[in-house]
């Protein structure tokens, strides 16, 4: 149940992401933008599944090199998949912004969403990195076991969205913009907290430069994060 509780409340602040983002941009009044933000939604699911794809390959090598009194490779694991996820989050940022026509002409939109939907998937795409690490670090935390902090990491990402939302949304009349910038500084704000975990020291995993390794860790990372990675991107899709 310590384990358990805190993961499922986890998932379903993704839930309340969506849902926030959606609910302010509604009270905009315009059916225009509430539909930008939907069609725009899976695009953003795709890169918490990238994050994932570090998150859980890297959680399940890091709990079994734990379970095996490796902590030498966790450490290596663990600042495989922080360095990694940042590199792949900078290239999604290029990658979409290269895209944007060729995204926004398979989503769905129409000459009404178009704009708004590209607006919401510039800032989204700028935020790339930090969309990435934030779910990464979410499970690697957990597989030492603290999932009460992953917990707590994501709870302020969206604590911040809620109180971005209406004053970027409505206050400042930014639309769905605002909700997408609200989103960004949301999942800053987790990997603020996060790296703040490792540099109080209460972890045994590190993030240190000097530990990151590829060699003999981006295979078992790959092999179960890709196919988890995969099944999210496939229901995105």
């Amino acid at each position: 149940a310590q384990m358990a509780v805190p993961t499922m409340l986890s998932m379903l602040v993704v839930v309340l992401y969506n849902m926030v983002d959606t609910f302010f941009v509604g009270q905009t009044g315009d059916a225009n933008q509430v539909a930008a933000v939907s069609v725009a939604t899976p695009v953003f699911l795709i890169l918490m599944a990238l994050g994932n794809m570090f998150g859980i390959g890297g959680s399940s090598l890091i709990s079994r090199l734990l379970g095996a009194g490796d902590g030498g490779r966790a450490k290596q694991a663990c600042a495989f998949c922080c360095y990694g996820s940042l590199a792949l989050g900078v290239v999604m940022i290029f990658v979409f912004l290269a895209a944007m026509p060729f995204i926004l002409s398979v989503i769905g939109t129409s000459a009404n969403t178009v704009g708004y939907a590209r607006d919401y998937l510039f800032w989204i795409s700028l935020g790339a990195p930090f969309i990435i690490f934030a779910n990464a670090f979410c499970n690697l935390i957990r597989g030492e076991g603290a999932a009460t902090a992953s917990m707590v990491g994501n709870m302020i990402g969206t604590v911040v969205n809620i109180i971005l939302d209406p004053i970027m949304i409505l206050s400042l009349d930014w639309g769905v913009a605002g909700a997408a910038i609200a989103t960004v500084i949301g999942n800053i704000c987790a990997c603020v907290f996060y790296l703040c975990y490792f540099l109080r020291g209460r972890t045994v995993l590190s993030i240190r430069p000097r530990d990151f390794a590829v060699r003999g860790v981006i295979g078992s990372v790959v092999a179960i994060g890709l196919p988890a990675s995969l099944n999210n991107i496939l229901m995105s899709l």
